[in-house]
């Protein structure tokens, strides 16, 4: 697994998801917590491109572990760095939408901060694990094939 590019696409997936949510954060929509779920689509785009990416170096050696640590570090670094702007954002310079956002999710207990970005730390875990594990099947080797039944010995067949 090559480390900088498994760093490139964590930092470009956690750049993407920033920017759509200022986006619709000044759109006036930021408290909308249905709109989170598009974070999945652009997680699930950058891991793919990542696993992509990964499959076409090792071609003929691709190993399904290899896929699923780098998107699952990928997703890890974008996940944090999202995290960290969350909490930057939320509780420094917006802190009426973390008000807002209160109201629509459920929490128990008095700590906001730690649940809300709690909130958003699982769930970018949450689906990166899903995304990974959607994925990668697409680029894993099927071990049925030709060559590897001529190879195998039937069990109804006699030495």
């Amino acid at each position: 697994m090559n480390f900088s590019k498994t760093t490139k696409y964590g930092l470009l997936i956690a750049l993407a998801l920033i920017i759509y949510f200022i986006i619709i954060d000044l759109i006036g929509l930021g408290n909308e917590s249905w709109l989170s779920f598009f974070n999945a689509a652009i997680v699930g785009f950058g891991l793919w491109q990542l696993i992509k990416k990964v499959y076409e170096e090792k071609r003929g050696q691709f190993k399904y572990m290899e896929g699923f640590t780098a998107s699952l570090t990928a997703g890890f670094i974008a996940t944090t760095i999202f995290t960290v702007f969350m909490a930057i954002y939320l509780f420094e310079i917006h802190p009426e939408l973390a008000t807002e956002l209160k109201q629509q999710i459920t929490i128990a207990g008095e700590g906001l901060e730690v649940a809300l970005l709690l909130f958003v730390f699982l769930s970018g875990v949450a689906t990166t694990i899903v995304a990974s594990l959607v994925i990668l099947p697409i680029y894993k080797q099927s071990w049925n094939t030709k060559e590897i039944r001529s190879k195998q010995k039937p069990l109804n067949q006699q030495a």
